[in-house]
């Protein structure tokens, strides 16, 4: 198998992970995020239901104690197109496969050495 060939066949590989990534993703994750938001009692470790106002509290003593108030609005929040379902979270978990590939195949463009 010639190298573009196994390019071609990982990138086809991942793409079929990213559009079944949805459809067997957890509808209740355990991130980051839901860990913040147990230990400060805005959710229950296992549960799904959030506290805004418990919530809204817990971001502002973050701020209180760290003095850091960075927020930033993102292109593809909560690996979904807004407005659109499923197919909305196909196609944020597609553009960003293909778009970390971009980034790796340039990088690798970059720094690759010529033969010799």
């Amino acid at each position: 198998m010639d190298r573009m060939t196994f390019i071609i066949a990982g990138i086809a590989v991942a793409l079929i992970i990213a559009v079944a990534a949805p459809f067997l993703a957890s509808g209740n994750p355990d991130g980051l995020e839901s860990a913040f938001f147990s230990i400060y009692d805005a959710k229950s470790y296992t549960g799904d239901e959030l506290d805004e106002e418990a919530a809204g509290a817990a971001e502002e003593r973050v701020v209180e104690v760290t003095g850091n108030d960075f927020a930033y609005e993102s292109p593809l929040p909560d690996y979904t197109v807004p407005g659109m379902d499923t197919l909305g979270e196909v196609l944020a978990v597609v553009i960003g496969t293909l778009l970390i590939f971009g980034i790796a195949f340039g990088i690798s463009r970059i720094s690759a050495r010529p033969d010799k």
